[in-house]
């Protein structure tokens, strides 16, 4: 299978993966120009001994070797690899980062293969930092779709899956049952390297997190399954106490045993919003709310709720149910977006400049994209000097 492209956006140019990628044609024509009959790869003379040989180890071999291939099929496999991989990583990484994690990959991966190596045949090629870059953008974008061309389909599959299958298939199944000259156990150190920085750097928020990287995935994965496991031993978490929703929220669960009417409004609206009937949900939400204004819903379901009653110029019940899906916590881009959405409808709707200035203090320092930071800025700076900008439809929620 062959990778042509992804689905996955991109902020700036990878211009320090272009570099790497023009290095390695650069040091390949060079390296081929007079190719060695006596060399396996062909190549020209003298250049033998930058591939990493673990029988006569120097230290310029541990990054030399990144840039050498063996012929045109090797070098155009590597490149290809690099460019469909490597463009994401470096713009998530910015340059001179994406530039030590290549370095370090293929160091470390050449650190694998020499520990490993029991022959102490020589070995060549970018494919090890290529696999540091694969391991890394499997937990930065596990999600991403990779367009593939396999025989004559082109086909989209998820990034997991393509990884994966290129792992278990290609190198644990060559490093452990078949024997070829293909440096498997570099390519794994390789994935490794990869997996685990990509953790560590999301986890001290080295890069600006994603709703859909790997953490937040198994973060997700984690809290469902904590879900499932108390409403299997009979707790429903949405009727017991918390702060959530104030001091009245501590009767809710004596309210809702002895006032069926509180239990069947709540049902309704969930009920609707399961059969994606929103306006009908919203409806019966205002209805709720209007009779037991400290009813709880679960976060997903308000949220929807919330987004409806936007669309349909209920200001004043949408930022209430924004602010109650603000107090269940919570981290990332979603929360921003809501701050986001919640500070506009009082900026523009309601009464409560104050609260909006809070919002979007609250999120402009985290806010990447130019555009986005320098609207943000505008409705702050309109707001402190008191002349909030001109009424909008709702339809201004693409602004975010």
């Amino acid at each position: 299978m062959i990778p042509l492209g992804t689905d996955a956006p991109q902020r700036r140019k990878p211009l320090m993966n272009y570099l790497l990628i023009a290095v390695c044609v650069v040091v390949y024509l060079i390296s081929h120009r007079t190719p060695s009959a006596q060399h396996p790869w062909g190549l020209a003379h003298g250049w033998a001994r930058f591939m990493l040989n673990p029988n006569h180890l120097q230290l310029v071999q541990f990054v030399s070797y990144i840039f050498l291939h063996a012929n045109f099929m090797h070098i155009l496999g590597n490149m290809i690899f690099l460019w469909v991989f490597g463009n994401q990583v470096n713009d998530r990484l910015g340059h001179l980062a994406y530039l030590f994690f290549f370095l370090a990959g293929g160091i470390l991966a050449g650190c694998g293969q020499v520990l490993s190596s029991v022959n102490g045949n020589p070995t060549l090629g970018a494919s090890r930092s290529i696999a540091a870059v694969e391991g890394l953008f499997l937990v930065l974008c596990p999600l991403v779709n990779i367009r593939v061309w396999f025989f004559v389909v082109i086909f989209d599959i998820a990034s997991y899956w393509f990884v994966l299958a290129q792992i278990f298939i290609f190198d644990v199944y060559g490093a452990f049952m078949h024997s070829d000259n293909v440096a498997h156990w570099a390519h794994l150190t390789g994935y490794a390297t990869g997996f685990i920085v990509g953790f560590i750097i999301l986890l001290l928020r080295l890069v600006p997190r994603d709703h859909y990287d790997l953490l937040s995935l198994v973060q997700r994965a984690r809290r469902r399954a904590a879900y499932r496991q108390m409403v299997a031993r009979g707790y429903n978490p949405f009727d017991a106490p918390s702060a959530v929703a104030g001091a009245a929220a501590k009767n809710m669960a004596a309210v809702a045993a002895v006032n069926p009417e509180l239990t069947r409004l709540r049902d309704e609206v969930q009920k609707y919003r399961r059969e994606h009937a929103l306006p009908e949900a919203a409806a019966a939400y205002r209805s709720l709310i209007e009779k037991f204004p400290d009813a709880r819903l679960p976060r997903d379901t308000l949220l929807d709720v919330a987004n409806q009653l936007m669309l349909e110029s209920h200001f004043a019940a949408a930022a209430g149910a924004y602010e109650v899906v603000l107090g269940y916590g919570g981290t990332g881009t979603d929360v921003d977006d809501i701050k986001q959405i919640l500070g506009l409808i009082y900026a523009r709707y309601l009464p409560n400049k104050a609260r909006a200035l809070e919002l979007f203090q609250a999120i402009v320092d985290k806010v990447h994209d130019p555009a986005r930071r320098e609207f943000l800025l505008a409705e702050m700076q309109a707001l402190r000097c008191d002349a909030p900008p001109e009424p909008s439809t709702p339809t201004g929620q693409s602004e975010i």
